[in-house]
């Protein structure tokens, strides 16, 4: 419980000085390829990245679910009970 308490509230003072950083300086990503450029802030692609990581875990999820083999598994352990 201790452990647990510790860890969060580093991770709470670890984001508050990540946050005062950011605002002073918002920093600059520039990715070019060929003839195609991407720009954006640090920030901006943080948030990009933590939002298609989510995605990315949610539709696995959902693909695990639906696994078909899953199913069947599930179907002969219920005729054995």
């Amino acid at each position: 419980m201790r452990k647990g308490f510790i860890l969060i509230l580093l991770a709470l003072i670890a984001g508050a000085a990540l946050a005062v950083q950011l605002v002073r300086d918002p920093g600059y990503i520039m990715i070019a390829y060929g003839n195609y450029t991407f720009e954006t802030s640090l920030f901006a692609l943080i948030v990009v990245m933590i939002i298609l990581y989510a995605l990315l875990k949610l539709i696995l999820s959902l693909l695990r679910w639906m696994n078909p083999a899953r199913w069947v598994k599930a179907d002969k352990t219920e005729r054995r009970n």
